[in-house]
C-alpha cells in the first residue's frame, strides 16, 4: 500500500476512535453520574477521570495527527504542517502534548490496578484515593506524562545529523522538507556506528516509564488472579459480585493496552536499536492508540452488570417516550443484577 494510502487510513482510523470515543465517554459520564447508584467508592471518581483523561488522548491523537517514520537507525516523529491551520510551534508543542497524555494514560492504568489490589488486600490504603487525595494520584499521572513528554522534547530536538540522516527520505515519501516541519527526530547510530548517547537516553526513559508502569500492573494482576477467590470468600454476595466483574474489566485491560499501547510503543522506540536496512510508516501503529479509549470504557460498559442495566433502562425509557409520542406515565422497570449476574426487576418507576 503506498505511503499516502496508509496514511489516510490512520487519518481515518483516529476519525473513527475520537467518534466513537466521545460518544462513549459522555455515555459512560452520564449513566455514572444520574443511573449506577451502586457505591464503588472512590473508585468511580477514578473510573471518571480516566474516562476524561482517555477523551484527551483521543482528541490530540485526532488534532494533531502525529506521523513517525522508521528508517535503519532511527525515526522521525512529526506532523503535516500542511493539513494545519496553525504555526509550526503550536504543532510542535501538539506533538509534545500528546506524548504527555500518552505517558499519563500508561500511568493513570497502572493506578486503577493499584487500587483494586489494596481494595482486595489492603483496604486501610483505599483512604489515600478518597476525597482530595485522589487529586495526588493525578499529579502523579500528569508528572509521568511531564517526563515523557520531556523526553521528547529534551532529547529528540532535530540536529543537523539527522537532517542529513532523513532529508532525502521525508522529501521522497512525504514530499516535505525536514528542517521546516514540526518534529523530532531519533538516530542511534551514526554511520560509523557510533552510539548518539542524546537519543538513546530518550530510549532508555521510556523503557524506565513502561517497564515501572507495566510492572505494577501485572505484579497487581497476578496478586489477584492467585489471591482473589479466597479474599472474596470473606465479603457479602453484593461485594463479592462487584469485585468480580471488575476483575473480569481488569483482565481484559492487561491484555488490551498491551496490544494497542505498550507493544506498538516498544516496536517503534526498539527498530531503532537493531540498526536494519528498512524504511517503513511505523505510525500506522498509533491507530491502535486512536481506538483504545472507546474499547476500554466499552469493556466496562459490557463486563459490569450495573452498567447494562443502566443502559437497558435508559433504552427502555426512551422507547416507551418515544411510543407514547411525549410523556408517558408507562411503568418502566430499573433492572438489578442477581448473584448470577442476571438482570432482574425487583421494582417499578415511572416511566420518563
Amino acid at each position: 500500500m503506498p505511503y499516502y494510502q496508509l496514511d489516510e487510513l490512520t487519518r481515518f482510523i483516529a476519525k473513527v476512535g475520537f467518534i466513537f470515543t466521545s460518544l462513549l465517554v459522555l455515555l459512560f459520564i452520564f449513566l455514572t453520574i444520574y443511573f449506577v447508584k451502586r457505591d464503588f467508592g472512590s473508585y468511580r471518581n477514578l473510573l471518571i477521570a480516566f474516562s476524561i483523561l482517555g477523551f484527551s488522548f483521543s482528541s490530540s491523537e485526532y488534532i494533531v495527527h502525529p506521523m513517525i517514520h522508521s528508517y535503519s537507525a532511527g525515526f522521525v516523529f512529526f506532523t503535516n504542517p500542511q493539513t494545519s491551520i496553525v504555526s509550526n510551534d503550536v504543532m510542535k508543542i501538539g506533538l509534545v502534548f500528546f506524548c504527555g497524555i500518552y505517558g499519563s494514560t500508561v500511568c493513570f492504568i497502572a493506578v486503577q490496578f493499584m487500587y483494586r489490589y489494596w481494595a482486595l488486600f489492603d483496604a486501610p490504603k483505599i483512604k489515600w484515593f478518597e476525597s482530595w487525595r485522589i487529586l495526588l494520584w493525578c499529579c502523579y499521572s500528569l508528572s509521568i506524562g511531564i517526563l515523557w513528554a520531556g523526553g521528547i522534547h529534551w532529547f529528540l530536538e532535530i540536529d543537523d545529523f539527522s537532517i542529513d540522516y532523513f532529508q532525502q527520505g521525508v522529501r521522497q515519501i512525504y514530499g516535505l522538507e525536514l528542517s521546516s516541519i514540526p518534529g523530532f527526530t531519533s538516530v542511534i547510530y551514526t554511520r560509523k556506528g557510533d552510539v548518539r548517547w542524546r537519543n538513546l537516553m530518550c530510549t532508555i526513559e521510556m523503557t524506565m516509564i513502561i517497564g515501572m508502569q507495566y510492572m505494577i500492573i501485572c505484579f497487581c494482576g497476578r496478586k489477584m488472579s492467585t489471591g482473589m477467590k479466597e479474599k472474596i470468600s470473606m465479603l457479602s454476595e453484593t461485594s463479592r459480585r462487584l469485585h468480580t466483574q471488575f476483575f473480569k474489566s481488569l483482565v481484559l485491560q492487561i491484555v488490551v493496552p498491551t496490544f494497542l499501547l505498550f507493544l506498538p510503543m516498544i516496536i517503534i522506540i526498539y527498530l531503532p536499536l537493531f540498526n536494519l536496512e528498512f524504511s517503513f510508516p511505523t505510525g500506522i501503529l498509533f491507530s491502535a492508540f486512536a481506538i483504545y479509549p472507546a474499547i476500554d470504557i466499552a469493556i466496562i460498559l459490557y463486563i459490569v452488570c450495573d452498567y447494562r442495566n443502566a443502559i437497558k433502562y435508559v433504552l427502555e425509557s426512551m422507547k416507551s417516550v418515544c411510543m407514547s409520542g411525549g410523556y408517558s406515565s408507562q411503568e418502566v422497570s430499573f433492572p438489578i443484577c442477581t448473584t448470577n449476574n442476571q438482570m432482574v426487576y425487583p421494582h417499578h418507576t415511572t416511566g420518563v
